[in-house]
């Protein structure tokens, strides 16, 4: 089983301890703990700030964009995002830069009510409305590219959603499975119009954050910020929450046409696939059942 998850350079506490020692004197540790290890960064929490480690080249170098973009739009969108405050270097014992953020308060969801999914999904509608609306010259001045990974290429995207398929039904989900290769079969002739925006690039389950309420308070891991087809980020719409919050969404957001429905629905898809085949490797069961739910809320009309 192929595990792009799996860190080039892992991140220990020590060595995150250590590094911060070094290049931030002023920060006195009282408490450091890993928060959590993603398929770019290795995340710590240390006192009231978070550091992203990243865990391979290319995630370093989206770190650097981020670094450049957050800053403009901090405060601009009416959600947290993180913002940049300490700037690691490369060193002889960790070969990336890293950075630090002033910590969001927050968790991920699960099991979340009807009531607190239609408020979070209007919270949504407004920072995506508002992100949507970037100008994408301003955006690409700070080095944001188009997509350079054919997110939304579906016959491409097509072969690795099967392939994933497979794999959880080799691992002893079927049923999800066959929802997808159902879903699938259905996927025929979808094109994609030039319709360009300011994206997020990956919205899901784990780059969301919940008040203690539970309540949309934040998004985080910006890394995939590019520029593309807003049905990339509203995927998330589709692979999360319920018709009655869908259509809280668009009262606010505004409505969007067939094919922008269809490709956020197969990203949608794509997305709690691959997500599906790391909750696996990882054992982590509360994370196969949110997808099990978000594959069903994917593909029902």
């Amino acid at each position: 089983m192929e595990k792009p998850w799996l860190a080039d350079y892992p991140m220990s506490l020590e060595k995150a301890k250590r590094l911060i020692n070094q290049q931030f004197p002023e920060i006195h540790i009282r408490d450091i703990r890993l928060l959590g290890e993603g398929f770019d960064n290795t995340v710590v929490q240390v006192n009231e700030y978070v550091f992203r480690f990243p865990r391979r080249e290319l995630a370093m170098q989206l770190m650097e964009v981020e670094n450049k973009l957050l800053p403009l739009i901090v405060g601009r969108v009416p959600l947290e995002i993180p913002e940049p405050l300490f700037f690691g270097k490369r060193s002889e014992s960790f070969p990336y830069s890293f950075t630090g953020y002033k910590i969001i308060s927050g968790r991920t969801p699960y099991r979340e009510s009807l009531e607190n999914k239609i408020a979070s999904a209007q919270k949504l509608a407004c920072f995506l409305k508002v992100l949507h609306d970037v100008p994408v010259t301003q955006a690409a001045k700070c080095g944001v590219t188009f997509d350079q990974r054919r997110r939304l290429e579906l016959p491409f995207q097509k072969v690795k959603l099967l392939e994933n398929a497979k794999l959880v039904k080799r691992l002893g989900y079927a049923e999800q499975a066959n929802l997808v290769f159902n879903y699938a079969a259905s996927v025929q002739g979808m094109k994609q119009t030039r319709h360009i925006s300011f994206v997020h690039g990956d919205i899901h389950i784990r780059n969301v954050l919940l008040d203690h309420s539970g309540v949309l308070t934040g998004i985080i891991d910006w890394g995939d910020v590019h520029l593309g087809h807003p049905a990339v980020d509203l995927s998330f719409i589709y692979s999360y929450f319920p018709k009655q919050a869908r259509e809280a969404f668009f009262d606010i957001y505004g409505e969007i046409d067939d094919e922008t429905e269809r490709l956020a629905r197969f990203r949608a898809v794509f997305m709690l696939v691959t997500l599906f085949t790391y909750a696996i490797d990882r054992d982590d069961k509360p994370l196969i059942e949110l997808i099990t739910e978000g594959l069903q809320l994917a593909v029902e009309d």
